[in-house]
């Protein structure tokens, strides 16, 4: 695994069409470069689905967080709404991901490169046994600027968190003028933040609203700070991949 820290910063937003002979119809923009070595190559992507078009029932061979951030649409048996947090294990079947009128956006946030959707059940013998994983959170709600602005200590609550994998979905809020270490867990295949309100600063790069930071493991820790304003983040911490599925790509 790449010991590298990415930031997932807007730059330019350049976005690419893609439509499958299922109806499925999207924009995709990717934050992270792509490389062939999957498994040190982490993707972070903002998926904007169109206006009441569905994503089937499908499944991924790499575990992965998706943040719905804006839109509205239905998940499964779920409403969502921004921000709901959804976790997918490896070979775990989810959907359908349903787009309302305005179109649904989310991010599919991942340690390691999966290639692509498998559908079912059309794709059914690429799908393996093996357990099967999958977390949905309700809505998290954003605090107000100001709110944000009056904090005078760092706050982290933990929304989800299974002692057994070390998933985890937390709301961390950071005071103005602060820096904050982060350390991860050695038993974590990574950790991502994604910038809910405010602005925070990394490796002297300004993230803002739904900009996302990706750190890896191997890092025992990793400092970024505040400026004039607080910031809430999310906080997802993203279980190793099951021993089942270690040896297959």
């Amino acid at each position: 695994m790449s010991n590298s820290v990415l930031l997932g910063l807007k730059a330019g937003e350049v976005f690419t069409y893609h439509e499958h002979d299922n109806g499925l119809k999207y924009h995709r923009y990717d934050y992270f470069n792509i490389h062939d070595d999957l498994e040190a190559c982490p993707q972070s992507y903002l998926i904007k689905q169109l206006p009441n078009i569905t994503n089937p029932l499908h499944f991924h061979m790499q575990n992965q967080f998706q943040v719905f951030i804006e839109g509205s649409g239905s998940f499964g048996r779920h409403e969502v709404l921004p921000y709901v947090v959804h976790y997918a294990g490896a070979y775990t079947g989810y959907g359908p991901i349903i787009a309302g009128d305005q179109g649904l956006q989310y991010l599919t946030l991942r340690c390691s490169r999966d290639l692509g959707a498998k559908f079912l059940p059309a794709q059914m013998e690429f799908f393996k046994k093996g357990p099967k994983h999958h977390y949905t959170s309700p809505s998290i709600l954003s605090d107000e600027k100001q709110e944000l602005n009056q904090l005078t200590e760092v706050l982290m609550d933990w929304v989800h968190y299974e002692e057994k994998s070390h998933l985890g979905v937390g709301v961390l809020k950071i005071p103005p003028h602060t820096e904050y270490p982060i350390s991860l867990l050695q038993d974590v295949a990574g950790l991502f933040l994604v910038v809910m309100e405010g602005l925070v600063f990394a490796n002297q790069e300004k993230l803002v609203k739904n900009e996302n930071l990706y750190i890896p493991e191997g890092h025992n820790t990793y400092t970024i700070c505040t400026a004039d304003c607080g910031v809430q983040i999310l906080f997802l911490q993203m279980p190793k991949r099951d021993q089942a599925y270690t040896s297959v790509n």
